[in-house]
């Protein structure tokens, strides 16, 4: 949920929650705060010029002390969005939601359930595991899965073993030589898109 007071790391982090297609967002205004970048004051930059040994600096003091301040290193958007920037525009939301009297005088209790009425709509994927054993070469993992059909290990980064699953509760086993301490990343899919994942520490 967004509102125009989401601004600099919240705008950063509903960016990256739209860009990736983790989730939709649930705004009650048109965009976020829109501030994606560094801001630097005008006495700064002043300050940056004559401590360097770059040619003179082109500001100058402005009268009656007054100040300024420009953004500097603007973020860019990912995904579809690629190449827009965060800073001037915002995020807007996926689905607008118009604030109640209810919500103004009960702590948003209509935002609230219309937040959960999206995700009443929205699948429930499950990924419950464990290592069964890690011996004579061989892993064995207990699963419990919903709403997935293919799994990808991974050990330390890297890929090691591929296989489709089925629903529910069952237990896989595979070669591998692991040390203790090794990362087991395990990524699940539902038609071929990624929507789990877990890491376990052998």
């Amino acid at each position: 949920m967004t509102s125009a007071r989401c601004y600099s790391t919240t705008d950063f982090f509903a960016a990256g929650f739209q860009d990736h297609g983790i989730g939709l967002i649930l705004g009650v205004d048109s965009n976020t705060g829109a501030g994606g970048a560094n801001v630097w004051t005008h006495a700064l930059l002043c300050r940056l010029f004559a401590a360097s040994d770059s040619p003179p600096s082109p500001f100058q003091t402005l009268p009656n002390e007054a100040g300024m301040s420009v953004a500097i290193r603007r973020s860019l958007r990912v995904g579809p969005r690629a190449g827009t920037e965060v800073e001037d525009l915002g995020v807007t939301p996926d689905i607008f939601y118009r604030m109640t009297r209810d919500d103004l005088l009960n702590e948003n209790v209509d935002l609230i359930e219309a937040a959960a009425e999206i995700l009443a709509t929205m699948p429930v994927y499950v990924l419950a595991a464990k290592v069964a054993s890690n011996a004579g070469g061989q892993l064995t993992l207990d699963l419990e899965t919903r709403n997935l059909d293919r799994l990808d290990v991974f050990v330390d980064g890297r890929p090691h073993y591929s296989q489709e699953i089925a629903e529910g509760k069952s237990r896989i086993s595979f070669a591998a030589r692991f040390d203790a301490g090794s990362t087991l990343d395990l990524q699940c899919y539902r038609k071929g898109q990624l929507a789990a994942a877990r890491r376990l520490t052998l």
